[in-house]
């Protein structure tokens, strides 16, 4: 971002916090705050300004041996109340990856909140046509179907590791600035997806981020993303912002117990070694990857299970991407690892 425009952003998040600041008492913070920091359980829930989402990949699978990806996930972004009325703007997005089927069906929409209130709760409770979330303290419960109905989706979600914070207070780079930044990256997840009118019992695995601040405004920014579950128990996170200069790597390591262990770029590295073209847009994504962790001792193939999984959302975030569900096969000291992962792609 130029020096000028840096200066206009900042003025204006300046004035729009001036006004928020009588009905929501956290808009100073991310501003005058010299180290800021999550802070849960109020990150939970809804803030008053910038852009944020509550993000849900995984998979889901029956007894019978029948396996879905899912992903479903809200965004919001706050309108800037300088002393008129405003409103916000809710983004929800759901796709289910049929592996039996072979098919990856999608789904989104958008409405606007008038005259939002500035309200603090416990938790997360939010509802648009496509997508319900609720959550709170790591138990969580998601409702989702399509707008013909398919693949109607309820689940329980329980965290199983506890919450990670990225760059270990939760505040990170986001492209050339910064937002705040936690996840749960092993939630037990057990429900009910209705699939060709058949009501499935399924279960699984989920990994939920949870991401917002006043730079978080930007849908054109092209980034990649990693979230790694590996058969032993730990978890990676990695994520890649293509037009900073120098490129920005960064990421998280995440044990099986004890502490995350944040990782610089120096740390790991990411090489595309497939590439698939949509027919549906002519856009060329990777799609299969060799990841190298030296300090985790970690060599990874991550390959898509389908490469069709390519989202557009162009009638609501303004853009395309591609969001995957991938295998993991590699060694650990030499010793076989596999595992599963979600792989995003923005912007290509």
């Amino acid at each position: 971002m130029r020096w000028g425009n840096l200066v206009f952003h900042r003025l204006g998040v300046l004035f729009s916090t001036l006004a928020l600041a009588g009905c929501c008492p956290d808009s100073f913070y991310e501003i005058f705050t010299d180290a800021p920091m999550v802070r849960l359980p109020i990150d939970e829930a809804v803030h008053c300004s910038g852009g944020e989402w509550w993000y849900y990949t995984g998979t889901l699978n029956t007894a019978e041996g029948k396996n879905f990806g899912v992903e479903a996930v809200i965004f919001h972004a706050a309108g800037r109340r300088i002393g008129i009325p405003t409103v916000d703007a809710w983004i929800s997005h759901y796709a289910v990856l049929d592996r039996e089927a072979n098919t990856y069906t999608f789904d989104q929409c958008y409405w606007f909140d008038w005259f939002p209130r500035c309200t603090k709760t416990q938790g997360f409770d939010l509802h648009t046509p496509l997508v319900r979330m609720k959550g709170s303290d790591g138990r969580d419960h998601i409702t989702a179907a399509t707008g013909e109905g398919l693949y109607a989706l309820e689940l329980d979600l329980v965290d199983q590791r506890g919450v990670i914070l990225h760059g270990l207070n939760g505040y990170v780079p986001y492209g050339e600035l910064y937002s705040f930044y936690y996840s749960r990256p092993i939630m037990q997840a057990i429900g009910t997806l209705v699939v060709d009118g058949e009501t499935l019992d399924v279960e699984g695995e989920f990994w939920f981020d949870r991401q917002w601040g006043r730079d978080v405004i930007n849908p054109y920014l092209k980034w990649d993303w990693f979230s790694l579950r590996l058969a032993d128990g730990s978890s990676v996170m990695l994520f890649s912002f293509h037009e900073t200069e120098p490129v920005l790597h960064e990421g998280t390591y995440i044990p099986p117990t004890g502490d995350a262990i944040t990782l610089s770029g120096e740390d790991f590295t990411i090489q595309p070694i497939r590439w698939w073209t949509s027919p549906e847009t002519g856009v060329t994504y990777p799609v299969a990857w060799e990841i190298l962790i030296p300090s985790q001792s970690l060599e990874l193939s991550v390959n898509a299970v389908a490469d069709f999984q390519e989202f557009d959302a162009r009638r609501t975030s303004q853009n395309i991407y591609w969001e995957g569900l991938c295998t993991i096969k590699g060694t650990r000291n030499g010793e076989p690892i596999t595992g599963s992962a979600y792989v995003e792609l923005t912007n290509y």
